[in-house]
């Protein structure tokens, strides 16, 4: 964008700002009001569109690119975030500096599932949101049952430590063997005492979108909390 387009941009009142919301919830009302799509935003902003789907979807709370995405909407960055009129606004670096959250490979081990070694196949920069969170990891998404919001390569950041949440991506695992975990990521949608109920975005062959899987066999439902595109 030039000096010129920007001084000749239309000015937009911003009625969403009751303090309540969260940020992500204000971006998405922005985009819904000027009918702008995320890639657009990214686009615009020069923000990558993990970092915008990120805070829409609300798994990252907040960006040191809050200014640059605020000028991209037409709003002053308090429109987004309060805290910066009250002083309070100190964003967190993207990464913690330190390589250390490690990678975890993945086979296909049947439609939609994955066979994950826990040998780490390497170390990558460690996100912001998992910086107290030592046992954090990476796992290499394989097959593509979740596509789009996770593609082959894509690497899926797992918080184990939260707790289950209804309408998240997860990592449902079963029980550690010689190594090895199979696991299936997808959104829990619920659960009972029994049984955990999923969705799967691109079912293959002969699978449901919604489907459930026994808690005995899938002991485990852990947050997946972000993603490295592959």
């Amino acid at each position: 964008m030039t000096s010129q387009e920007a001084i000749n941009r239309p000015t937009y009142s911003f009625p969403m700002v009751a303090f309540g919301m969260a940020i992500g919830e204000r971006i998405r009302a922005r985009l819904a009001e000027l009918g702008m799509s995320e890639s657009e935003l990214a686009r615009r902003s020069r923000v990558s569109q993990p970092v915008i789907n990120a805070l829409v979807n609300g798994t990252q709370r907040t960006s040191k690119f809050l200014p640059e995405i605020a000028a991209a909407l037409n709003v002053a960055p308090s429109d987004l975030d309060p805290r910066l009129l009250e002083g309070q606004y100190s964003p967190p670096p993207r990464f913690l500096g330190e390589r250390d959250l490690p990678v975890y490979a993945a086979a296909e081990g049947g439609p939609g599932q994955l066979v994950v070694s826990t040998d780490p196949i390497e170390l990558v920069p460690r996100p912001w949101y998992l910086g107290e969170v030592r046992d954090g990891y990476a796992v290499v998404v394989s097959g593509e049952s979740m596509s789009p919001a996770f593609e082959p390569g894509d690497m899926a950041i797992v918080n184990p430590r939260l707790p289950p949440m209804k309408n998240r991506h997860h990592i449902i695992v079963s029980n550690d063997d010689d190594g090895e975990f199979r696991a299936t990521i997808k959104k829990l949608t619920g659960w009972s005492s029994d049984e955990w109920m999923l969705e799967q975005y691109n079912p293959p062959a002969g699978q449901e979108k919604l489907f459930k899987l026994n808690r005995r066999e899938w002991p485990k439902a852990l947050r997946v909390v972000g993603k490295y595109e592959g």
